[in-house]
């Protein structure tokens, strides 16, 4: 007799074919999947709202950090006489809240959600506090890298509340929120922290981040014994994979000096940058062989590999936002030293790359709701941005402002679409228990994509303007100015207007390299397999959705392949 029931119908409660479909079905244990249903009934709406409120904040200041110093790196750095080395002020921040996630997800699982976030508004606020203060280029690093070990907790832990608080049918909306702070803080970043540069101190950057958090804390601690903490009892202290952190975290940071280093601080051939490089590659096979042998619950799961379109969107990413990090940090720079523009104005001229983007990705959400496609958006987004980027390449100190904003806006609409399109690819294939892994894969990928983009980027304009400026004997002895922002100004006119030259040059042949790169993305993205999509979400007479129904028929067909095959 065949378990197997007509389509649509409801399961019986104890049935066989229950049973079969749990065995065989995706089991519920990520934050982005998992039925938050009777977790959060004990509060009520409005202290869901509030809860709500007070962590989307914690969520958006910690977006806000990773991109509030685009604008004020110059003046930071030239007030420290390290404008060669800026770019660790975004990559000591990024360093950490990139390493340090997996972590606070194992963490959340061992104390629970609530000490945990706690822990890291705290950690978070801490280092915003060290940052403000700082009185050398050295405690501003370690300061930032101490705010991004907070960041990483809120932008973690934060998701797995908001799952244990909100039922799955209501979710969406409330994850939709989410998503859309992050594209406020793309946007608010470099416009605040322009202002406080300029107007105020580039220290209330981060001072603003200490009343901020100080309330979203007050307002978790008033409903910390009503907010849900779901722990898993099975958990203990050796299931967080320190020895794959610990791993990993030395190769990216050694790989990391390599590249910042060379061809600024250290020759190439130099054996501070062969050897950095050399014990940074060597760690990765090492870190891939210990991930498959020694952890019980490895940080990084490799078996998700095996579907062709996590390959192809984690390596997307990876392309594709080396480009947006490294844009977002160098764009007000270059307006900076080559238009003479201030910190508020270069972080206005963000925007014609920025709100497209945060535009875009919420458009291609709609297309694909509405079509049903995906690669077909995904290869539209690449080739956007490939023309986009390739346009860039020839802004430059004589280019009119027009079509500079022309080719940011080009770029901007063709990333956006690369983004939303990429997740929804690799969660295609995602089966029994891999959600969450291969969600956290491809936000990784991101945020490692973004660190090296910073510092490969930043190599290539500091080399190239380097080279300019020492190869003319007017400039060479002026080799400071290129520096400071504020030295630059007090360097005679005709060296200004070399190194304002020698900064377009730079940033032309940053371009070029970043124009490789979304071409490297984009092919990765023509290997995307097909990418089901079920019919539009419908409510039955029952108040059951369409797609919970499907969810169900899929089950019941994986139960029948297993009992035939």
């Amino acid at each position: 007799m065949s378990d197997a029931l007509p389509s649509g119908q409801p399961l019986q409660p104890g049935s066989p074919i229950e049973a079969d479909i749990k065995e065989h079905s995706l089991p519920v244990t990520s934050p982005e999947s998992a039925d938050g249903d009777g977790l959060g009934h004990s509060m009520k709406p409005w202290e869901i709202h509030l809860a709500f409120a007070s962590l989307a904040t914690g969520g958006f200041l910690a977006a806000l950090d990773q991109t509030i110093t685009s604008t004020s790196m110059p003046t930071i750095a030239s007030e420290f006489h390290s404008l060669n080395e800026q770019s660790w002020i975004a990559t000591s921040y990024l360093i950490t809240s990139t390493v340090f996630q997996p972590f606070f997800g194992r963490a959340s699982d061992l104390w629970g959600c609530k000490a945990t976030l706690i822990t890291a508004i705290l950690l978070f606020e801490f280092g915003s506090l060290m940052t403000a203060t700082a009185q050398n280029y050295v405690w501003l690093c370690c300061a930032r890298a101490v705010a991004g070990i907070g960041g990483a907790g809120l932008l973690v832990v934060i998701m797995i509340m908001i799952s244990q608080m909100v039922p799955i049918r209501e979710r969406g909306r409330y994850m939709g929120v989410m998503y859309a702070r992050l594209a406020l803080a793309n946007v608010l970043g470099p416009v605040l922290g322009g202002i406080f540069t300029h107007d105020v101190s580039w220290r209330w950057c981060f001072y603003i981040n200490l009343p901020i958090g100080g309330l979203a804390i007050v307002i978790i601690l008033s409903l910390f014994n009503k907010m849900p903490d779901q722990k898993k009892k099975k958990v203990t202290l050796a299931d967080i994979d320190f020895g794959g952190i610990v791993i990993l975290s030395v190769s990216v940071v050694l790989l990391l000096l390599a590249l910042a280093w060379g061809g600024v601080i250290y020759p190439w051939s130099s054996r501070q940058v062969i050897a950095l490089l050399v014990v940074g590659g060597a760690l990765i096979p090492v870190f891939v062989v210990y991930e498959m042998r020694v952890p019980s619950t490895p940080i990084i799961p490799l078996t998700m590999f095996r579907h062709r379109n996590v390959v192809m969107a984690t390596t997307n990413y990876f392309f594709t936002n080396m480009v947006v990090y490294g844009l977002a940090a160098y764009i007000p720079t270059y307006f900076q030293l080559v238009k003479g523009d201030t910190q508020l104005v270069s972080g206005l001229e963000l925007l014609p790359y920025i709100l497209p983007l945060s535009i875009s990705s919420v458009v291609v959400g709609i297309l694909i709701q509405k079509t049903g496609w995906v690669r077909p958006w995904l290869w539209a987004g690449g080739i956007v941005n490939l023309l986009g980027s390739g346009l860039c390449i020839l802004i430059n100190q004589r280019t009119p402002r027009g079509p500079e904003f022309a080719f940011l806006i080009i770029a901007g609409v063709g990333m956006g679409f690369v983004f939303q399109t990429n997740t929804v690819a690799a969660q295609s294939q995602a089966e029994s228990g891999e959600l969450a892994s291969i969600t956290t894969m491809t936000m990784w990928s991101k945020s490692l994509g973004g660190i090296v983009g910073i510092s490969v980027q930043g190599s290539i304009i500091q080399n190239v303007l380097n080279s300019h400026i020492l190869g003319n004997p007017v400039s060479a002895p002026y080799i400071q100015a290129s520096e400071s922002v504020t030295l630059l100004r007090q360097a005679p006119v005709q060296v200004q207007a070399i190194v304002r030259m020698a900064y377009g040059e730079a940033f032309s042949s940053m371009m070029i390299a970043t124009t490789a790169l979304v071409a490297m993305g984009f092919l990765s993205s023509l290997f995307a397999g097909p990418v089901p999509l079920g019919k539009k979400s419908k409510r039955g007479d029952n108040g059951t959705r369409s797609d919970d129904i499907e969810l169900g028929n899929a089950a019941q067909e994986k139960v029948r392949a297993a009992k035939t095959g």
